[in-house]
């Protein structure tokens, strides 16, 4: 504890030429100089128009009016010589070139802040603190309401931020520090990953297809057939298989969203692979056969830095692994 309030955190970034930043007290030492710099209110208050994408609502969420939040972005500009957000008719609010790495520096600054409110909470017995988290549609439906139920019951003081966007989106939120922990389905070399859970790949018919007959459906009993390719992160395991066995699949339509497959297959129009956890009840029209052979996909918890996590983003993994530990099927 001694520490954390005089030295939080030595970062640097690049703006014209690299600038060495040490957070101490909040001051900046630069070149023999000291200057004052953001204070945490300021800081999180760029970090929420970045979020929000308004002055306004980022002025909502603390608690300044419109006008006093253009004079604080207006302060901070001037004090650290440089432009960060701008605006435009076209482009709507944005932010600089400088603007997005000053950005990835402020989230760590007050990730280290969190840090010490979790450590002061902790002397006095309490618990709290904010992890965000970035989820892919299906994990949200799958995994978050059982995770955040619990997570209500045994940690009442800690506050869960959802981020539901695409496997690549989830990947860039790490990276620029959006997200504390991200639901990815693959193994990336780029974070520290922790086994969640598995997921089979399956295959969505018409009930009156040739195919639905049969107990499996096999990739080569898909090569001529319209294939609905869903863009969840599950297209990659898909082409990798028609890959391994010589062939390409014939993708008649892409779609975002499994429901909008499960209608075209309801229709008709071709048969979808997805994955089990995926599903729920299906229409009528609607068969669920298994893939051979028989495919899984490895759902990650993964954070930048698994010796640098918060105490409420190690409550999340702690949570999330005792709910859905992963019990890897033999293929």
């Amino acid at each position: 504890m001694n520490s954390v309030f005089t030295n939080l955190c030595l970062l640097e970034i690049l703006t014209h030429s690299t600038v060495a930043i040490l957070i101490n007290k909040m001051h900046i030492h630069h070149r023999g100089h000291t200057k004052n710099v953001m204070n945490r209110s300021q800081i999180e208050l760029i970090i929420q128009i970045a979020e929000t994408g308004s002055f306004t609502k980022a002025g909502e969420h603390v608690h300044m009016t419109q006008p006093a939040v253009s004079r604080t972005v207006a302060s901070v500009e001037a004090q650290l010589g440089t432009k960060l957000i701008k605006r435009d008719k076209k482009n709507g609010l944005f932010f600089t070139e400088v603007g997005e790495q000053v950005l990835v520096i402020l989230r760590k600054i007050m990730s280290e802040f969190h840090k010490v409110d979790e450590l002061v909470a902790a002397e006095r017995g309490l618990e709290i603190g904010t992890v965000h988290v970035g989820v892919y549609r299906t994990a949200y439906t799958r995994f978050l309401p059982k995770i955040i139920r619990t997570m209500e019951e045994q940690y009442p003081g800690l506050e869960i931020k959802l981020w539901e966007g695409t496997i690549d989106q989830i990947k860039k939120w790490l990276r620029t520090e959006c997200v504390d922990v991200g639901i990815i389905t693959s193994t990336d070399q780029e974070f520290d990953t922790i086994a969640l859970a598995v997921d089979q790949l399956i295959v969505l018919l018409p009930e009156n297809h040739p195919l639905a007959v049969q107990q499996t459906v096999s990739i080569l009993d898909l090569k001529e057939q319209s294939i609905l390719m869903g863009k969840d992160g599950v297209e990659k395991h898909i082409y990798s298989l028609f890959e391994e066995h010589d062939l390409i699949p014939k993708v008649r339509f892409e779609m975002e969203q499994l429901e909008t497959g499960i209608s075209m297959v309801q229709e008709g129009l071709g048969v979808t692979i997805t994955t089990k956890q995926s599903v729920g009840t299906l229409p009528d029209q609607v068969v669920m056969r298994e893939l051979t052979p028989k495919t899984f996909r490895n759902i990650q918890l993964a954070v930048r830095n698994k010796k640098d996590t918060s105490k409420a983003t190690d409550a999340f993994i702690q949570t999330a692994l005792m709910l859905f530990h992963p019990n890897i099927p033999e293929t």
